[in-house]
């Protein structure tokens, strides 16, 4: 089986577990239309196909033949039952047989699970409002390029299980990010409450990470696409947020969605001015992120170890 059509059965997967009861309701349809929005599907794979196509689950898991298709496509599918806390017995069952028909260590839930975990210790600063406008966006405008460039870094390095771990620190780097501009505004967040204001917009959500997750195996994805679709996602929840505290938050979710997705282009576009940055850095550090990496995935380290060490490795 090629890495093409594994991709394909991965994602199949992932909209199998969205219908675990039967139908993917309308809201479920939008997270994932959000979920995909910019990401190059694999040749012949229409959207609107891979979300209405009856899923044969047996047939489709057969068609994970390699052990690194099948460790990205049950952790994909535990993301999108699990990550949001809401995992229905109808989610949790499917889930189970997803483990034992790919023929996943039952134990790997637990190295699962613990990412999900609220983290011990909340990112923040202690900084007073800059009142100034010029300096406040100043201000913005760095913090955002800080959070981008490493979350860039971080979405070079895609290996099975623990990029998720990656893709979690991404969103905690990004739910600090909101809550520093909050402050720059005079204006706090608490965690949960930013965390919700992303996910409003589709940000951190576990339709989001386990697509990013599962997306890793197509070909073409690599460190390239992996680095600057991260770079773009932080890019752009800083100039909504920015605008956020800016309309004295008042904006609804519908509208930061939709400026979430312009910010997200142009984001990309960004991407180019710091991309040789981002290179010279994956490339300095490369082994220690993927020793790291080896750590975690191991059980050596905590997930809470591997966010402080890589928080001090790339900053």
């Amino acid at each position: 089986m090629s890495a093409h059509d594994e991709a394909i059965a991965g994602l199949r997967v992932l909209i199998g577990m969205a219908k675990a009861d039967g139908v993917l309701r309308d809201e479920e349809r939008v997270v994932l239309e959000q979920a995909f929005h910019d990401v190059q599907l694999p040749d012949g794979v229409d959207l609107q196909w891979l979300l209405d196509e009856p899923v044969d689950l047996d047939s489709v898991l057969k068609q994970l033949t390699s052990e690194h298709a099948r460790a990205h496509a049950y952790a994909a599918a535990y993301a999108l039952a699990c990550a949001d806390g809401d995992c229905s017995t109808a989610e949790r069952d499917l889930l189970i047989r997803v483990r034992d028909t790919l023929g996943i260590d039952p134990t790997h839930d637990e190295h699962l699970s613990r990412l999900f975990l609220p983290p011990h210790q909340q990112r923040g600063t202690s900084q007073t409002p800059t009142l100034d406008a010029m300096a406040r966006q100043a201000r913005i405008d760095a913090e955002t390029r800080k959070c981008a460039i490493v979350s860039a870094l971080l979405g070079a390095f895609p290996l099975p299980g623990v990029a998720i771990a990656t893709d979690l620190l991404v969103v905690t780097l990004q739910v600090g990010l909101a809550r520093d501009i909050g402050k720059l505004w005079g204006s706090e967040l608490d965690h949960g409450e930013a965390k919700a204001i992303l996910a409003g917009f589709g940000v951190g959500t576990g339709a989001r990470i386990a697509v990013s997750n599962l997306l890793k195996l197509l070909p073409y994805w690599g460190i390239a696409f992996g680095a600057a679709s991260a770079y773009a996602s932080s890019y752009a929840v800083g100039r909504v947020m920015n605008a956020y505290f800016e309309e004295g938050r008042g904006l609804s979710p519908e509208e930061l969605t939709r400026r979430f997705k312009e910010a997200h282009s142009q984001g990309k576009q960004a991407y180019a001015s710091d991309k040789e940055h981002v290179e010279r850095r994956t490339q300095d550090h490369g082994a220690e992120i993927a020793a790291l990496q080896g750590q975690l995935s191991t059980g050596k380290i905590t997930h809470a170890e591997f966010e402080q060490r890589m928080a001090a490795l790339v900053h």
